[in-house]
């Protein structure tokens, strides 16, 4: 697979468990256009709302890791 198919993958991968888009730019490495290109391309909508996930992010390094 491409590094451009793998990006893809990874930011479907982490909208679908509920990551936002600042977030995911943020942990793939990727910049926010490439984001939200993503989003429009694939005719879904950024919540206007923070997700729960990224709520408390900056409280807990194990993040989205819920315990098990």
């Amino acid at each position: 697979m491409s590094k451009m198919s793998d990006l893809s993958y990874d930011i479907e991968q982490m909208y679908i468990e509920g990551y936002g888009p600042k977030s995911i730019a943020v942990r793939l490495g990727c910049s926010l256009e490439t984001v939200y290109d993503w989003i429009e391309s694939n005719g879904v909508e950024a919540d206007a709302e923070t997700p729960e996930i990224e709520a408390h992010e900056a409280d807990d390094i194990y993040s989205p890791y819920w315990g098990a």
